[in-house]
């Protein structure tokens, strides 16, 4: 009886992993992207410090990377992170209202395509983006705008 509970186990664990795990639900795309949303307001708003920076990478991937193929192709997060606390520095963060408002979310297969409206230098434009996630954390974003 022992070795047929063990071989049932030995033959069913690599189906009963094949199952939803990992899989991030609806409902959790959409609160990490709003929680992401807000954290990247929060980096680029006057005041805004290394700890805004460190929130706002702490929910990437430790491989995360970044894709806008119309403003400078593909970055990882080692070179994301140092330009953005390098701008930080510069003063070049500045904003007094929120640069990012989320427009529409549809989300997939631990991916979420996002439209955002963006407000900046007194414009204001919609844009799509998809998020990637892994483990609970965003992988890889692709802007897709101009």
């Amino acid at each position: 009886m022992k070795s047929f509970f063990l071989l049932l186990v030995i033959f069913a664990a690599p189906f009963a992993q094949a199952g939803d795990a990992g899989v991030v639900s609806a409902d959790e795309l959409k609160a990490r992207v709003a929680e992401i949303t807000d954290a990247q307001n929060r980096v680029m708003m006057q005041g805004s410090t290394v700890a805004d920076v460190d929130a706002l990478f702490a929910l990437y991937a430790h491989d995360f990377v970044y894709v806008h193929e119309a403003y400078g192709g593909t970055y990882t997060r080692e070179r994301l992170y140092g330009n953005t606390v390098r701008l930080l520095g510069r003063g070049l963060y500045d904003k007094v209202e929120p640069r990012y408002t989320i427009v529409s979310m549809i989300p997939g297969y631990n991916a979420i395509a996002v439209e955002r409206q963006e407000s900046h230098r007194g414009v204001t434009s919609n844009h799509l983006a998809v998020f990637e996630f892994r483990d609970g954390k965003v992988s890889r974003i692709v802007e897709y705008w101009k």
